[in-house]
């Protein structure tokens, strides 16, 4: 029993590590000087956010503070991964998350183990009950941090809110699929359930964003979904080049698309 648990919490920290850029944390260290708290206060949050606009080479302001949450976002995904696939909980309130800035504005995760048992993998109702309620503290706590993110670099809240949930669509198209990932039915059920909850199209639920598919006569490969906003990553200059439109970005005409994913 114990040699199982510890290889369940080896899979979990590996693939959330490799994954998701985040950490369960061990002990007290430096990696990770920020709190997310930080993120909330004018004085704090100024330094961080001027780190990450130099690494992209100081772009304008709404930029920066867009591409946040597109980075934010990575650990938004991983929380949902931890639960759809190993029923754990993990904390997101800004008081215990921590992160530092990596590269290109990116940003490495630290969080802990919710103070609450797994997720059931048998009362059904009884998880969904209690990821509800989840999606809900989450975005309470993600609406405080993109709202002192937009304050400091006038980047549009609803924009912030479509590119989360367009990666969380992402992921949950690529847990569907890949079966390796899920290995049971039952495992696979309970993700596609959780999938249902995450996007519920309820009054205030800000995950549930409606995002199209791309379709293409000459384009028979995997799903597409793309995105209700731009990141404003083609904004971006590497030297004397731009980073161009994401490959899932609507300013991008079908015939550009087909020839990027074709490329």
């Amino acid at each position: 029993m114990e040699n199982t648990a510890a290889s369940f919490g080896n899979e979990l920290t590996t693939s959330l590590q490799r994954y998701f850029a985040t950490s369960i944390r061990g002990s007290v260290d430096d990696l990770f000087p920020y709190s997310a708290a930080e993120l909330l206060d004018e004085a704090s949050r100024s330094p961080i956010l001027r780190q990450q606009s130099a690494q992209l080479g100081d772009p304008e302001c709404r930029v920066v503070g867009t591409l946040f949450a597109k980075r934010y976002s990575v650990f938004v995904m991983g929380l949902f991964a931890a639960i759809s696939l190993f029923d754990t909980p993990l904390a997101a309130s800004p008081e215990i998350v921590r992160f530092r800035v990596t590269s290109a504005g990116a940003m490495a995760y630290e969080t802990e183990f919710e103070d609450s048992p797994r997720m059931s993998t048998w009362h059904h109702e009884e998880r969904r009950v209690k990821l509800v309620d989840y999606v809900l503290q989450l975005q309470s706590h993600l609406q405080h941090i993109f709202a002192a993110i937009s304050a400091s670099t006038g980047a549009s809240i609803k924009v912030m809110w479509s590119l989360v949930s367009h990666n969380l669509r992402n992921l949950y198209t690529r847990l569907e699929a890949d079966e390796s990932l899920w290995r049971t039915t039952e495992r696979l059920r309970l993700i596609l359930a959780d999938r249902d909850v995450l996007f519920e199209p309820t009054s205030g639920n800000v995950f549930a964003v409606k995002l199209h598919l791309f379709e293409h006569p000459e384009w028979q490969g995997a799903p597409l979904l793309l995105r209700g906003h731009c990141c404003l990553a083609y904004k971006i200059q590497h030297g004397s080049e731009s980073h161009g439109y994401c490959i899932s970005c609507p300013q991008l005409r079908p015939e550009e698309r087909l020839a990027m994913l074709l490329a």
